[in-house]
């Protein structure tokens, strides 16, 4: 089997799970759309329910129990409320888990900022917080991407798009409609009609990062991944107002580290200088951090930028009509 993105992200080539929070319902029915699109779950944890049974997945009571019964396991799925993140990923990390996922919240940016040092210093990698998390099309899902196992297997298809986001729903939306067939839509040289024909281009692998101020991965460094991905042909994402992930993103594309073309849609368009619009990470505390900032970045280093969220489509299709 192709490695999938998480190989190129943590160097995990076929991941084994534990969810934390299995036992909750969120945990319990997410955990149900991840085994059923192919997500190898090992076991569960929630503290004081150790011994219990999800769906024939044994929970423990802790992280460090799961990775004695299953040494293979190596990567996390968090269904924890947002205070318990950082003491989660803290367990995790210590159990040796090497990718997490964080669903939260919530969750400070105290917590998050310390969580990313901890990535860096200790060599784990983390997806979110405030994710919907991501998907792989060789058979992997984390996180809330697809709604149920059976409509994420016919709605997110195997091809040559990668999607970045630092939206859940634009995430999903990028991901599923790159794999509708006869998808209409607006024309890049102007109109409307169908896009392509039965076959869409599919997608690789769908990052969300997540719309918080510090995030575990970056834009930029799901954008790595998908570099060094073979089967993506061109990256296509969503990003907004705030932080400055897009500023860093454009001088990778002008500096070489990303030759994959890419199509971007920027939201926050009429955002306010320090008001926080939607994702808490899109508030503008800078010059550098506004939309025309960052749409004339990303459009100098040779990013196509483009006016909505479904003319995306279109031009993804003439991108890859070109290579």
């Amino acid at each position: 089997m192709m490695p999938g993105i998480l190989e190129h992200l943590a160097g995990i080539g076929d991941p084994r799970v534990v969810v934390f929070g299995i036992t909750g319902k969120q945990g319990q029915s997410t955990t149900r759309v991840m085994t059923g699109f192919g997500t190898k779950v090992l076991a569960g944890v929630t503290p004081g329910k150790g011994g219990q049974e999800v769906d024939g997945i044994p929970v423990f009571n802790s992280c460090s129990e799961a990775v004695a019964a299953f040494p293979a396991i190596d990567s996390a799925v968090f269904f924890v409320p947002a205070g318990a993140v950082l003491s989660a990923t803290r367990e995790a990390a210590a159990a040796g888990i090497r990718f997490m996922v964080h669903t939260a919240d919530g969750v400070s940016t105290h917590d998050a900022a310390l969580m990313r040092e901890m990535s860096i210093t200790e060599g784990f990698r983390i997806v979110g917080p405030n994710t919907v998390g991501m998907l792989d099309t060789t058979g992997f899902l984390f996180g809330l991407i697809g709604g149920n196992a059976s409509w994420a297997r016919r709605n997110y298809l195997p091809g040559s798009v990668g999607i970045i986001s630092r939206s859940g729903g634009l995430s999903q939306l990028l991901g599923a409609f790159h794999c509708r067939p006869h998808l209409p839509g607006p024309l890049p040289g102007g109109g409307y009609g169908e896009l392509w024909g039965e076959k869409g281009p599919g997608v690789s692998a769908v990052i969300c990062v997540g719309g918080d101020p510090v995030p575990g991965t970056t834009l930029l460094e799901a954008a790595e991944a998908f570099e060094a991905d073979p089967r993506t042909k061109v990256i296509a994402g969503y990003g907004e107002t705030g932080t400055m992930q897009e500023n860093e993103l454009a001088e990778a594309v002008a500096n070489g580290r990303i030759r994959k073309p890419m199509v971007m849609f920027l939201g926050g368009k009429f955002t306010a200088a320090g008001v926080s619009q939607s994702h808490a990470g899109a508030m503008i505390r800078s010059e550098a951090e506004t939309w025309d900032a960052k749409r004339k970045a990303l459009e100098e280093a040779g990013v196509k930028v483009v006016d909505r969220p479904d003319a995306v489509f279109g031009s993804v299709a003439s991108v890859l009509s070109s290579i």
